[in-house]
């Protein structure tokens, strides 16, 4: 699915893919749901490495590597690649 950008006249842009893209809309999902337990035991279960290869995700979700960010779309996320590396200035810090 392609993000179809608006442009704004701030000139503010997010990165698809690592690629700038000037507008308002945004690759990140706002209203992702909390993780079912499903999700959470088959994500537990899936192999991956410990490499740090960090992948930023649609669901601002920073995965470890692109082997955790797979096993989150095995396991049912509907999930795209925003950034191969960190989503630090991404979108605004939320606090918990």
């Amino acid at each position: 699915m392609a993000t179809r950008p608006t442009v704004r006249s701030t000139g503010d842009f997010v990165l698809v893919n690592n690629s700038p893209v000037v507008g308002t809309m945004t690759p990140f999902s706002t209203n992702a749901a909390a993780p079912t337990q499903a999700f959470i035991d088959c994500f537990g279960r899936c192999p991956t490495t410990p490499e740090y290869n960090p992948i930023c995700a649609s669901n601002r979700q920073l995965y470890l590597n692109e082997q955790k960010f797979n096993c989150a779309r095995f396991c049912g996320a509907d999930i795209r690649i925003v950034r191969r590396g960190s989503c630090e200035g991404l979108f605004p810090m939320q606090r918990g």
